[in-house]
């Protein structure tokens, strides 16, 4: 059995994985598994660390540790984990992305130009469009705040993406899955801001393209010392090219999981998300190390088994056996 640890509002991520058969899988909240007296015996995938306090942080990884030593698998541990703006920082100390991010309240202001800022732990899109200057930075600061930011939470980020095609940006993405790193499906859009992709915006060849990268991932050895830097075994790692080299701009360790494909999808595409969702069904399987078995039992082996059991023990196996077997119908008068 696989358990997917979440907070209370974000279950709905993989929630669509309950109707796949070859999974035994359920979603719990840290609520939930951290109340438990003993854990349930199945591999627990941590996700959601970014939203959770320093002290729940520090229970789940003490949990974490519970669950190794108990001999089960467990997926991101809670103490090794890096938020976004630590793992962007450790990526450009390691020479690996080429811009750089700013916590707003470590004071230090940025090195080169544009920049955006971005909320620590949020998903959502940037709070500012690109600045271009400290005048331009200050006024968006302030503009963020009112409207509700918490300046502890603002990342001054330095921009770093270019376009594939003439007002054309694309966002890729690999998959981790314990040991395992799958090419997933790519997000067009027509501007800098690539979230949830725009209809239209990508041709055929685009689509070749993605197929290309689904079925070999060229850049899985690319992206693995972000997964390393992060604390991460299980996730989303979401990048661009710019000047042909992987740029990695964040890591969902809560990534929305939606095997199904659209009906007016292009024809590749649902190719893409074919192969997508067969790769990804196989490396959860091979992460559950406590996976039912599945018993064939021959009728000889039965028969053997009851043969050499005590008299009391066969006369009732004989009599389920009579019950079981159907009944023979009467002889017409």
């Amino acid at each position: 059995m696989i358990l997917i640890v979440t907070t209370r509002d974000h279950r709905y991520t993989h929630e669509t994985l309950h109707r796949e058969p070859s999974l035994d899988l359920d979603v719990v909240t840290y609520d939930q598994v951290l109340r438990r007296r003993s854990p349930h015996k199945a591999t627990h995938v941590f996700t959601d660390l970014d939203r959770l306090s320093d002290w729940e942080l520090h229970e789940a990884a003490l949990l974490f540790r519970d669950l190794k030593a108990r001999g089960m698998t467990a997926l991101n541990d809670p103490a090794r984990f890096l938020g976004r703006s630590g793992m962007l920082r450790s990526l450009h100390h390691a020479g690996i992305n080429h811009f750089d991010v700013y916590r707003v309240d470590s004071l230090e202001r940025p090195k080169r130009w544009p920049v955006f800022l971005r909320l620590e732990g949020n998903h959502a899109a940037p709070v500012s469009g690109l600045l271009e200057s400290e005048d331009e930075l200050d006024s968006a600061l302030e503009a963020a705040v009112a409207q509700g930011a918490p300046k502890s939470a603002l990342l001054i980020i330095e921009y770093a993406a270019e376009p594939i095609r003439p007002g054309v940006f694309r966002k890729l993405s690999v998959f981790r899955v314990g040991d395992r790193f799958l090419g997933y499906t790519c997000v067009h859009e027509d501007s800098w801001i690539v979230k949830y992709g725009k209809a239209g915006v990508a041709s055929e060849d685009m689509y070749e393209e993605e197929y290309a990268l689904v079925r070999d991932n060229p850049f899985a050895e690319a992206v693995k010392p972000a997964f390393d830097l992060a604390g991460l075994d299980y996730g989303r790692v979401d990048f661009g090219l710019v000047d042909g080299k992987p740029q990695i701009y964040e890591i969902n360790n809560n990534p929305f999981v939606d095997l199904s494909y659209k009906p007016e999808a292009a024809s590749r595409r649902k190719e893409s998300s074919a192969l997508f969702r067969a790769n990804y069904l196989q490396a959860m399987t091979e992460i559950d190390t406590f996976a039912r078995p599945t018993w064939q039992v021959s009728s000889a082996a039965i028969a053997r088994t009851i043969r050499h059991s005590p008299p009391r023990i066969r006369r009732l196996a004989s009599s389920v056996i009579a019950k079981a077997l159907p009944r023979k119908a009467p002889d017409p008068a």
